[in-house]
């Protein structure tokens, strides 16, 4: 009977070699049958490599849960086989996933058919809202190479684990045969196709460290080396004698104290409610990607959440966090015409070379440290099974087109192929944006009103453009979770990478730095301050809650609604900010500028720029290690949230102490500008500081010392998180 069985089993193995191009290796082929005979006699081996591939049913089949299965990555990976002659195991086991779509076979029965239309129900549930994500981008579609028709089919991606010693085509024989199993009970007909960059086995050579990784664990050890040389060198340098700015720059020591040292009040008149503003609206856009990236993940409650938290009105400041990233154009544009006006008051002319330059190295420095890990060693950290999806297509990009990044046009070129950093393409915009800002500074200085009047026109332009580009292509109000069938354009390039259509807040913030710059005030009875709080924020609360339209279950698109949301939600939250920060300045704040100037907030806004540069593939490498369904709801995102704001802590201040701030420093005196290190204080010249101190205040009272904001403006012309 034994003999039997192991004859049929065999002869469907040889029918299953026959049906499929492209044969296997001869070893691959006796590894299978080895395998598909191990699993008749219960081989533990050949138990295992079954134990950790995906089957059917899967928990929750109706929730959608079926259409990504993990398997077990690490216990498919510790599968030893048979072994040779030399007493050691043939092959390891393999780990790969498989696209692949199933339908109904005709001869189903009514239980069949039932349990494929709640699948499908299920599908067109998740798909409809937010897709998973494939080697090539989204499981939303069967793959070219299957047979079956997609918008019949189901797909989904599902893990096989297979012998090492098999190419594709050796593991898509595996993953049939262990399938067809499981949906011959369904009558369910299926065709896969093996995604080869999802596969891993031990010692398979991935996580090998190349000329590359080498190189910057290198560079990683001389800049740490660099940094404890000098703050030796700054702790124990002669009293009264200089140090080297390129040895001052790199100092521990040096450059904590300038990060720590915090402000003993607030004068009027300065722009401290900035660096609140810049660091709730890191956190805002952070807790976004935390949603957004989750929303990836397959979880074991897909349907469910979808049906729950998509038409929460609770959600409407993530599904709103894009405006966030507008609020760092207001600050951008602000901040740039604000540094150039006050240098005219000082008698400093604007060079637009210098200008351009200085922002370039200031910006580029420390990507170009991130983009360089990214290119090399973070490809070498780890496998799992989607790390192909989170990190390996990444790395790969940064690798071949690392050029485009750091030269700041990847919105503009091949951006699916060629985007590196995710969240880089904020800087792209914000580069463009700076270099075409010189069009409106000029005539700011030399004529005013013709400035004023050409933001005006330029900022109904960009409005223009992005009601023109929304009505045509029947695009998203804005950036969506749920996707919008009648669109016939990509949002992300048309709009949202777009620096034509970004350009309202931007535009805004530069209008409003020429009123602070000539101190452009006036007189407000406290009733007027009253009600133009209460109106500024209910028009702000109303274009965050105003989004909750497109969630309705009921919603039905109409593109001419989202083109006029697309038009105007960003100039009413731009002038929204103008009021807040204007109010601050001059007096008005109150509590809100209580709370946006605490002097605590300065530290963390001097990181945001590097905690923005870490954060998104931090992230994605948290999520690349996953192997199981995850549980989807907000208080695992917010958890997951607060944890990530606490693994950026070593990250982003390594980033900054050994590349940022020393590159500040060396690039300032570079272009003649001072650095403000912030000296000691000696036991011995305490007398000397408190009398420093009273002069200051002196100065202050007289009107004669510069605004805080303009003794840091260069260093406030970093770029914001994304």
């Amino acid at each position: 009977m034994n003999h039997r069985r192991a004859s049929v089993f065999c002869l469907f193995a040889v029918l299953a070699f026959n049906s499929v191009n492209g044969a296997p290796s001869l070893q691959c082929t006796a590894d299978i049958t080895a395998y598909q005979l191990g699993l008749l006699s219960s081989t533990p081996w050949a138990l295992k490599m079954l134990d950790s591939s995906s089957k059917l049913p899967p928990d929750g089949l109706l929730q959608g849960s079926f259409l990504f299965q993990f398997g077990n990555f690490d216990e498919c990976l510790s599968v030893n086989g048979p072994v040779n002659s030399d007493n050691k195991p043939r092959f390891t086991g393999k780990y790969c996933r498989a696209q692949l779509g199933f339908t109904i076979r005709d001869d189903a029965d009514a239980r069949s058919r039932l349990v494929f239309a709640q699948m499908k129900l299920a599908h067109d549930k998740i798909t409809k809202g937010i897709s998973y994500k494939d080697s090539n981008g989204f499981i939303n579609a069967v793959s070219p190479q299957s047979g079956l028709i997609p918008n019949v089919a189901i797909p989904a991606q599902w893990a096989v684990c297979a012998p090492s010693s098999c190419n594709v085509e050796g593991v898509k024989q595996v993953a049939d045969f262990n399938l067809k199993q499981f949906f011959s009970v369904l009558n369910l007909a299926i065709d896969t196709t093996v995604i080869e960059n999802s596969c891993h086995y031990e010692d398979d050579g991935k996580q090998d460290l190349d000329t590359g990784s080498w190189a910057f664990i290198i560079i990683f050890l001389v800049l740490t080396i660099i940094m404890a040389y000098a703050t030796i060198c700054d702790y124990f340098w002669p009293k009264g004698q200089d140090l080297h700015i390129a040895v001052q720059s790199f100092s521990l020591r040096t450059n904590l104290r300038n990060l720590f040292t915090l402000p003993k009040s607030v004068a009027p008149g300065q722009l401290a409610c900035l660096h609140g503003i810049r660091v709730v609206s890191t956190w805002w856009i952070i807790l976004l990607h935390c949603y957004m990236i989750n929303a990836y993940l397959p979880h074991i409650n897909a349907v469910m959440a979808f049906d729950k938290y998509l038409h929460e009105w609770s959600m409407a400041p993530i599904y709103s966090g894009a405006l966030g990233v507008d609020t760092f154009f207001f600050l951008s544009g602000l901040l740039t015409v604000y540094v150039v006006l006050l240098d005219k008051k000082k008698g400093r002319s604007f060079n637009v070379f210098k200008y351009i330059l200085f922002r370039y190295l200031r910006i580029t420095l420390p990507l170009a440290m991130v983009v360089f890990y990214l290119s090399t060693l973070h490809r070498r950290m780890g496998a799992t099974p989607m790390w192909d999806l989170f990190i390996e297509t990444q790395t790969q990009r940064c690798s071949n087109y690392w050029w485009v990044t750091l030269l700041y046009f990847t919105n503009f070129y091949k951006p699916i192929e060629t985007t590196c950093v995710g969240q880089a393409w904020y800087l792209m915009v914000d580069m463009q944006l700076a270099v075409l800002a010189p069009i409106v500074i000029y005539p700011l200085l030399i004529w005013p009103k013709i400035g004023l009047g050409l933001i005006g026109v330029l900022t109904l332009g960009s409005m223009a453009v992005s009601f023109g580009l929304t009505y045509v292509y029947s695009l998203p109000w804005t950036l969506s979770f749920t996707v919008v069938q009648e669109s016939t354009g990509n949002f992300y390039d048309l709009i949202y990478n777009n620096p034509g259509a970004r350009a309202v807040p931007y535009l805004c913030g530069m209008a409003l730095a020429y009123v602070l710059a000539n101190k452009i005030t006036f007189k407000l009875p406290k009733w007027g301050v009253v009600l133009e709080w209460i109106l500024n924020s209910a028009g702000c609360l109303a274009i965050i809650y105003t989004i909750l339209i497109i969630y309705d279950r009921n919603f039905v698109y109409d593109n001419l609604d989202a083109a006029f949301y697309s038009a105007l939600h960003r100039l009413g939250w731009s002038v929204g900010l103008s009021w807040v920060v204007w109010a601050c300045v001059n007096g008005y704040g109150g509590p809100v500028n209580s709370i946006l100037s605490w002097k605590y907030f300065l530290p963390l806004s001097k990181l945001s720029f590097c905690a923005y540069l870490v954060h998104m593939d931090l992230m994605y490498y948290h999520v690349a290690l996953i192997r199981t369904n995850t549980y989807f709801s907000n208080f695992e995102i917010v958890f997951e949230f607060l944890g990530n704001l606490i693994m950026m802590i070593p990250l982003t201040f390594w980033l900054y102490l050994a590349v940022d701030a020393p590159c500040q420093s060396i690039i300032r005196a570079a272009f003649g500008k001072p650095n403000r290190f912030v000296a000691p204080i000696v036991k011995g010249d305490q007398n000397n500081n408190d009398q420093e101190e009273k002069d200051e205040k002196v100065k202050e009272n007289n009107h004669e010392a510069e605004p805080v904001e303009e003794k840091k403006a260069e260093e406030l012309e970093e770029i914001k998180s994304s």
